[in-house]
């Protein structure tokens, strides 16, 4: 279960970067985070806590509940679309 949640966490982020044409370079000099650790959120390589998450998010303007809900919607389309 935690494996689940953290894959739909790290591709939620890779996701919303690319949605806005980042590179891991170019989030990591608005985050300070570096580019291998982004690497590590994004591959699900490297736990992230919710201050991780809410750093990666704020330079799209993407509140945690917003992310969140994001995950959530998506997973009720998945199990939708699968039954």
């Amino acid at each position: 279960m935690k494996e689940k949640f953290l894959k739909l966490v790290s591709n939620e982020i890779k996701i919303i970067r690319i949605e806005n044409r980042d590179s891991q370079e170019k989030i990591s000099k608005k985050t300070g985070i570096a580019p291998s650790t982004i690497s590590k959120y994004e591959s699900g390589e490297q736990e992230m806590n919710l201050l991780k998450i809410q750093q990666m998010l704020a330079p799209y303007g993407v509140t945690l509940p917003i992310f969140f809900a994001r995950i959530i919607a998506k997973t009720q389309n998945g199990e939708r679309n699968s039954s």
